[in-house]
């Protein structure tokens, strides 16, 4: 009878251990999803925003970011990055080395997922702060910033993800006002676990391609405008593009989970100017930017990540 109460006794404390090391088990899992942190050191041949060359050459452009996610389903992000030319490229209108700031703010939240969890909508709304620093005529720096609000959507699938970003230039950047940008585009990953005999989601491959759209004041800012350093709109040397089409960038990525905490991501891509009146102002260009500058460009380079 002892021996069946100590049998007993025993297997009621395994229970309860298990039982408590599951319920620490899920509240560590919880408290890794709540708070997120991480650094992106990015290192490229050339420095491309939104289907727009904004530098040919090689840029280094770091990222501080923080995710707070309290809830299933809603979260609160940040993150301050930055631009640094490696060459005076851009001497004519920006300061050599670090020359602009971004600030974000957004929160991100997912409107649906189907019981599998395969297909999810999510959005993000967000407000960026953009500082650059610039040299003007007399070589003087002076700063220059504007902002925009921004709300992107993203359908991940089992087949392709979809997503999709509309953003309004909320403050007057020099001669250019407030303007609309659109931009759609597609993504896949693929885990190379069953290629390669490796661990799963150590190392993966991902496609992506997007275009984007806007009006002329902003699309003129996009490609090439962000260089002008007058003060009088009178002044400015290229004519607005046509509202409609910009350009276009397809990329492809390597991603290598080293650990946890840090990967490895090599990056190639292209980017083309699509706009016909923009390619134009960009083509009959012969100031110091060179007759090819901005127009299409084939680049690359590599990420290292860290999160914790």
């Amino acid at each position: 009878m002892k021996k069946l109460m100590t049998v007993v006794a025993a297997s009621i404390c395994a229970v309860s251990f298990t039982g408590f090391a599951e319920e620490q088990q899920e509240l560590e899992e919880k408290t890794d999803k709540i708070f997120e942190a991480g650094v992106d050191l990015d290192f490229f041949s050339a420095y491309v925003w939104r289907n727009a060359v904004q530098n040919d050459e090689p840029v280094f452009q770091p990222c501080v970011w923080l995710d707070i996610m309290p809830f299933e389903r809603f979260g609160l992000g940040f993150y301050v990055w930055q631009n640094y030319d490696w060459t005076p490229r851009r001497r004519q209108a920006f300061k050599s080395g670090f020359n602009e700031t971004d600030y974000d703010i957004h929160l991100n939240a997912i409107a649906w997922k189907d019981e599998e969890n395969s297909m999810t909508l999510s959005f993000q709304l967000g407000y960026v702060w953009y500082v650059n620093q610039w040299v003007r005529t007399d070589y003087s720096e002076d700063y220059a910033d504007t902002s925009e609000l921004y709300l992107k959507a993203t359908f991940e699938n089992e087949f392709v993800n979809v997503y999709g970003l509309a953003a309004w230039m909320t403050g007057d950047y020099g001669a250019y006002k407030q303007g609309m940008h659109y931009e759609i585009g597609l993504n896949k990953e693929f885990d190379l676990a069953e290629v390669v005999d490796i661990p799963e989601e150590t190392l993966s491959l991902g496609f992506d391609w997007n275009v984007n759209f806007g009006d002329g004041r902003y699309l003129y800012y996009l490609s090439g405008g962000v260089d002008y350093v007058g003060d009088d709109e009178e002044d400015l040397s290229w004519s607005n593009p046509d509202a409609g089409i910009g350009g276009t960038t397809i990329k492809a990525y390597l991603t290598w989970s080293i650990t946890e905490w840090m990967s490895l991501v090599g990056t190639i891509g292209y980017t083309g100017v699509l706009n016909g009146s923009a390619r134009q102002e960009l083509a009959d260009t012969t100031a110091w930017q060179g007759d090819t500058y901005r127009r299409d460009l084939l680049w690359g380079g590599f990420s290292l990540k860290f999160s914790f």
